[in-house]
């Protein structure tokens, strides 16, 4: 898998955290952009295409649930995977229920979020392949 083409977005209100994911993907190979704002992680996905994104539920200025909405309905078939340190009952299965794909806590266990990230890549490009073939199936 050539994960030098991968593109994350990391969505953390905290900057050492950022910092310390961001380095971390990069390290392993991933194309990374990191925000610290909600209004920030919008801008961004309407923007620039993304195969995962790592999204934190506590932000500054909007609610991370309601930024998942919004990554879902501008690319249904994204990954999110929710990273947070204010984990509920409540968050999880609300999280979950609004289609993200992991829900993690902090602190976070590194090997962990490789995996999940190279299950997710793995996930959106299996859906990428399958809408090409629907295309070009539709075509015919």
């Amino acid at each position: 898998m050539r994960r030098s083409l991968t593109s994350i977005l990391v969505v953390d209100a905290d900057p050492d955290i950022r910092e310390a994911l961001s380095d971390m993907l990069r390290h392993e190979g991933y194309r990374v952009k990191a925000v610290g704002t909600g209004a920030e992680a919008l801008q961004r996905i309407r923007r620039e295409h993304y195969e995962v994104a790592l999204l934190d539920i506590r932000l500054p200025d909007l609610d991370g649930l309601s930024i998942l909405r919004v990554m879902k309905e501008s690319n249904p078939s994204l990954p999110v995977i929710v990273l947070t340190g204010y984990a509920t009952v409540e968050n999880t299965i609300e999280t979950l229920v609004k289609s993200a794909f992991a829900y993690l806590t902090k602190p976070y266990n590194r090997e962990e979020i490789k995996a999940i990230l190279r299950r997710a890549v793995a996930v959106n490009r299996l859906a990428s392949n399958g809408e090409q073939v629907r295309h070009a199936v539709q075509r015919c």
